[in-house]
């Protein structure tokens, strides 16, 4: 498929490409986006993108949230992302959370199509930090790097379980690679109890990035001492700053307007969670350039056509003269990549190799395009020494 050409300089060629929904692979062997597999014998290996705690088979945990490198927790639990090549994941539980009671049910790594799910004896308290949790292997043959990371948890004895508390939890989840906007590092939810009699009471809970527990304005975990049949509201601060695409919604959804009524026997728990899967996704690019050295005794083709996958799916082709460059753009931020030269059409012993961040192969590459790398792949065919041997 040719591309709409918009931009030439004498060393650069640049295309507004149309990623085609391929149907099925053309003869020459269209390679498919990478997909993922096992990389980690303690995982529980699901090639799919785990999106929250309810997706891992724990709907009524409590859910931190950790976007790629970025650290994440609550007054509980931690999760920090260390090292690269690739990143990896460790968790603990702090002071203030084994005194609550916490039970990590599982610690969810995605990264290439799949995800790695860790649970007992590999999480904490059995399996104490460094824990280095990993993504699921791309087929490139490499660990892919975090693209986010789930810490479930319940608590043994429940916050609200004392009549007259209440306990706001905050989830956040998000697209895959991220969004083009930065998301909010701190949350703020409003708490208002209106009593039979008397005056209302007020407090303000915050979260960080990652959700989970909040921290009351006293520094508690729960609101307290609320009355009987106090009727309860709970509402996020600052939701019309969101991004264009999130959503917010409440369990149950009463708590916003009409509220919650408090009850004699035990608390009361809400959930209030940030879905950002709406929002404008962050995505990346890489060039494709077509290199031919030496001319050798047959002279090149006019045009060469490269295909390319990814991760999403996006797939196309390019169709480049000798020293052009293609840009392919709009691709998922953390998506993986592949670039092929179908050969049957070159002339006879002529070979193809790849090069990539200063590596050349002779095999297909595999490769990760972001929001913030320069990703460039050449595609260089090499002519036979001599002429052909007019007796083969």
């Amino acid at each position: 498929m040719l591309v709409s050409r918009i931009a030439r300089s004498p060393a650069l060629l640049v295309f507004a490409l149309v990623a085609v929904v391929m149907g099925p692979a053309p003869a020459y062997g269209q390679e498919l986006p990478p997909n993922s597999e096992p990389s980690d014998p303690r995982a529980t290996f699901v090639n799919e993108n785990i999106r929250n705690c309810a997706d891992a088979g724990y709907p009524d945990d409590v859910q931190i949230y950790g976007e790629g490198a970025e650290s994440a927790g609550d007054p509980y639990v931690q999760g920090t992302v260390t090292g690269s090549d690739p990143t990896k994941v460790q968790v603990e539980i702090t002071d203030e959370g084994e005194s609550a009671g916490v039970v990590i049910d599982t610690v969810v790594v995605k990264g290439g199509t799949g995800s790695n799910l860790y649970k007992s004896p590999y999480v904490p308290p059995e399996l104490e930090a460094p824990q280095d949790y990993i993504s699921p292997t791309n087929n490139g043959g490499s660990v892919a790097d975090v693209s986010h990371y789930l810490i479930c948890y319940h608590l043994e004895d429940e916050p609200q379980a004392d009549p007259g508390s209440l306990l706001v939890l905050k989830r956040v989840m998000a697209p895959e690679g991220g969004t083009s906007e930065p998301l909010p590092t701190e949350y703020t939810v409003d708490v208002t109890c209106t009593p039979p009699t008397g005056d209302p009471i007020e407090d303000t809970i915050t979260f960080g990035a990652g959700g989970g527990i909040g921290t009351t304005s006293d520094g508690s975990r729960v609101v307290k001492d609320i009355p009987e049949d106090s009727t309860c509201t709970v509402v996020e601060e600052g939701t019309d700053q969101l991004p264009d695409g999130a959503t917010v919604t409440y369990v149950p959804s009463k708590a916003p307007k009409s509220g919650v009524t408090m009850g004699n026997t035990k608390g009361t728990a809400v959930v209030v969670t940030n879905d950002f899967s709406g929002v404008t996704p962050a995505t990346g690019d890489f060039r494709i350039t077509k290199e031919v050295a030496p001319p050798g005794y047959t002279g090149p083709p006019d045009t060469f056509t490269i295909s390319y996958a990814c991760q999403g799916p996006e797939t196309g082709t390019v169709r480049l003269s000798p020293g052009e460059t293609a840009t392919v753009s709009d691709i998922r931020n953390d998506a993986y990549c592949i670039v092929r030269e179908p050969t049957r059409r070159l002339p006879a012993g002529w070979e193809v190799s790849y090069t990539v961040d200063g590596k050349t192969s002779s095999r297909a590459p595999v490769f990760k395009v972001t929001d913030t790398d320069d990703v460039s792949v050449t595609v260089t065919n090499t002519a036979p020494d001599g002429p052909p041997d007019k007796d083969a």
